[in-house]
């Protein structure tokens, strides 16, 4: 919302006083011979695109004669009309009056001098002025207009106060605005009159502006990955192809400069004399999600507008900040994309009626003041000495800081607390921590501040001072919570009581930050969140313990993960595998990332204890397994050699060196053979015989036999003989499956042949 140039009008009258002829030009002239009432009405007429105007004029003559029979009498009176006013006519009693149509030096106004006869001392007379407004081409230098579904035009009322009347007339179906407040809307059917009555001794003057907003010439655009309808006039299509061409490439360059992406909450550009009559080029209204700008084809002022989607009220307090913030953007942008700039008015703040920046108020909502004219090239000047130097980068970071509400004490990107509208204060911090602008502060006193804020300015260094010096002493990490909130507000005395508070812990802190370092791990986010969040004199004071404290579990836990990591023996390896040494070093480090410093200290010295006894652990690993070998060998060899020997044993009565074959019987000399139910070995069973003198015992359940107490055989399992398969000793045990005791014919069967003791052959 940028002010160019406000509507000048012009109410001027000419009296002929004698025979002199008086003319005043800028006002009218008040003459207290001459009373004057007038009612001025204008009436749009759509179809034909033109205003018909009627003014009707009451001229009184109040003077007296003088003693010497000299009088006063007016002949002629001059009334203001729109520069191109058609068939201009004024009748009295019935008869034409001769009007002469003068220029001014207002390109938009002109003067119709009505002549009529000489109006003496006491008399009356009734004048009707009639004209008719055409309108003029966009961007005419007259400014009226009247086209399809628009007007806009001067309208005047001449007279004392409380007797000049001025109306307007239009459909219901369009919108009014005007230069003044001063119209009341009264329908009657399917018109609105509009009337405005003047207690103003100098007359009356205003500009309005009719618009039907059915009636434009629509068109959507694509810009920035969004879509907007471009509302214009029917009869200026070059408007909207300029405002087209301007969206298209000034979004993209906007998005690059601000470093933000189009944030939406526009939906429309439209054509309108509205701005004007209220003292602007334009303006944004996120109300109603569209721009309002005249005719004017300004790479500036629309780009200006735009960029009010990023800097408006919504995110910062102050009018100038972000007013000037806009019309530095469209600068830069206009500069980008090889527009053509604007010559801005030259101000000082030694100019008469200046103002401190931070005392300007107003809205696009409210009229133009005569402040406006100083403050905004004033903002655009105190913005451009902010930023004009910054390069394209900086420049976004800085602005995007500021539209997202970041307080300057934090990290870039942090989210913001509570509200995130910026106050000149805040911005005045981002400009020169984000921006490196050292001479910021310079230029606020100047522009900017008043008395009492610039007062501000001298305490405000000091604890940036001090602050800085925190920073630097904490290495990377960010000074308390409660140290950079009052740096925010500007509470520079509660600053200095948390300054004394936390610039001991320094040491401390940079002890924690090189213990971690030495030890090859990352500071816990605890311990660094503890630090950083602190906003309590109770959470400084625990810190200055707390601190240390990690800072020594810290070194044991690194210390305790490079003994794990060291390389050893194979004999010490062994033991801290069986120790589990590495396993305690991770748990010791996994406690320690959780904040639990009891547990992770515990954990470190269990590692150091164990790490010492771990080539005692692993020799005596090795010692009990090689034990456990011997054991096993020398068992191993007793029960290969007792299985050899059951299976090779030779029957106790027959000769070394004489074979058996299962199921022969042979008759030798001397032994006894037993025959084939006893020598014979039956398919899958083990083979079994009497070995010297032992009878071998049935194999015990599901395993194999030994020569073991004879006398108590047991039956072979079922897995491992049949049932028929077994083998009795001296005394026959009654068989545990088929009940059958065993007599003599099943030891000795009658049918086998043997050598008889007494038959005897050499």
């Amino acid at each position: 919302m940028t002010t160019r140039r406000r509507w000048v009008g012009a109410l001027t009258s000419m009296v002929l006083v004698g025979t002199s002829l008086v003319t005043g030009a800028g006002t009218a002239v008040a003459d207290s011979g001459l009373q004057t009432g007038s009612l001025s009405r204008y009436v749009l007429d759509p179809k034909k695109t033109t205003v018909d105007a009627t003014i009707t004029l009451d001229l009184r003559n109040v003077t007296t004669g003088s003693a010497n029979g000299s009088y006063t009498y007016y002949d002629a009176f001059a009334v203001p009309v729109p520069a191109g006013a058609e068939d201009v006519r004024a009748r009295s009693g019935g008869r034409l009056l001769a009007v002469d149509l003068q220029r001014t030096d207002d390109p938009s106004t002109a003067l119709a001098r009505i002549s009529f006869p000489e109006l003496r001392s006491g008399r009356s007379r009734a004048i009707e002025l009639t004209f008719r407004v055409p309108g003029e081409k966009p961007r005419s230098p007259d400014s009226t207009r009247v086209g399809p579904g628009y007007a806009t035009f001067a309208v005047y009322g001449l007279g004392d106060p409380g007797r000049t009347v001025v109306e307007v007339v239009a459909p219901v179906s369009m919108t009014f605005d005007s230069t003044t407040d001063g119209f009341t809307p009264g329908q009657k059917g399917d018109v609105v009159t509009y009337c405005a009555q003047s207690q103003d001794p100098d007359g009356f003057w205003a500009v309005v502006s009719l618009r039907d907003p059915e009636a434009g010439d629509e068109r959507s655009v694509d810009a920035g990955g969004s879509s907007f309808i471009l509302a214009g006039f029917k009869d200026d299509p070059q408007w909207a192809d300029f405002v087209a061409d301007r969206l298209t490439q000034g979004i993209p360059t906007l998005e690059r400069l601000v470093g933000t992406p189009w944030p939406g909450g526009l939906e429309r550009v439209r054509e309108d004399a509205s701005p004007s009559l209220r003292g602007y080029d334009g303006w944004f209204d996120p109300t109603d999600d569209e721009i309002v700008i005249g005719e004017r084809l300004d790479d500036e002022l629309i780009l200006h507008e735009l960029s009010h989607a990023w800097v408006a009220g919504d995110r910062f307090d102050q009018r100038w900040v972000y007013e000037g913030l806009a019309q530095v953007l469209a600068d830069r942008a206009v500069r980008e994309t090889g527009g053509k700039t604007s010559r801005h008015p030259s101000v000082s703040p030694r100019d008469e009626g200046a103002v401190q920046l931070n005392d300007w108020g107003g809205s696009a909502s409210s009229r133009s003041s005569d402040v406006d004219g100083y403050a905004y090239p004033a903002a655009f000047a105190a913005t451009s000495a902010l930023l004009g130097d910054l390069d394209d980068e900086t420049f976004a970071r800085v602005l995007a800081s500021a539209i997202a509400g970041e307080r300057a004490y934090d990290p870039a990107g942090t989210k913001p607390d509570g509200g995130g509208r910026t106050s000149w204060s805040r911005w005045l911090d981002l400009v020169q921590e984000r921006g490196g602008v050292e001479d910021a502060p310079a230029v606020f006193a100047r522009w900017v501040l008043t008395p009492e804020q610039a007062a501000q300015l001298g305490p405000r260094e000091e604890a940036r001072a001090a602050y800085g010096t925190v920073d630097e002493g904490d290495g990377a990490w960010l000074p308390p919570e409660g140290l950079r909130d009052a740096m925010t507000a500007w509470d520079f005395a509660r600053a200095e009581h948390v300054l004394g508070e936390v610039g001991p812990l320094g040491a401390a802190v940079l002890q924690t930050q090189r213990a971690a370092s030495e030890a090859g791990l990352v500071v816990p986010d605890v311990v660094r969140m503890a630090y950083e969040q602190a906003d309590q004199d109770e959470e400084y004071a625990a810190l200055g313990a707390s601190l240390p404290r990690a800072a020594g579990v810290i070194t044991a836990v690194g210390e305790s993960a490079r003994i794990a990591a060291a390389e050893h023996g194979p004999v010490t390896e062994l033991g801290e595998s069986v120790l589990r040494v590495d396993d305690t070093a991770q748990e010791a480090t996994a406690l320690l990332d959780d904040g639990d410093f009891d547990g992770a200290a515990a954990a470190a010295d269990r590692v150091d204890s164990r790490a010492s006894i771990a080539f005692l652990m692993g020799l005596g690993v090795i010692l009990l397994a090689l034990s456990a070998l011997v054991l096993v060998g020398v068992g191993g060899w007793l029960l290969l050699r007792g299985l050899t020997r059951s299976e090779r044993a030779q029957h106790p009565r027959v000769p070394e060196g004489v074979g058996l074959d299962p199921l022969q019987v042979q008759e030798l000399r001397d032994p006894l053979v037993v025959g084939a139910q006893q020598l014979g070995v039956h398919s899958g069973l083990h083979r079994l015989a009497l070995d010297r003198g032992e009878a071998v015992p049935g194999e015990e359940r599901r395993l194999e036999g030994e020569a073991e107490e004879p006398p108590q055989p047991e039956l072979t399992g079922p897995l491992d003989q049949s049932l028929h398969d077994r083998r009795a000793g001296p005394e026959a045990k009654r068989g545990v499956l088929d009940g059958d005791r065993a007599d003599l014919t099943e030891v000795l069967p009658q049918d086998v042949h043997r050598a008889a003791p007494d038959d005897r052959s050499c």
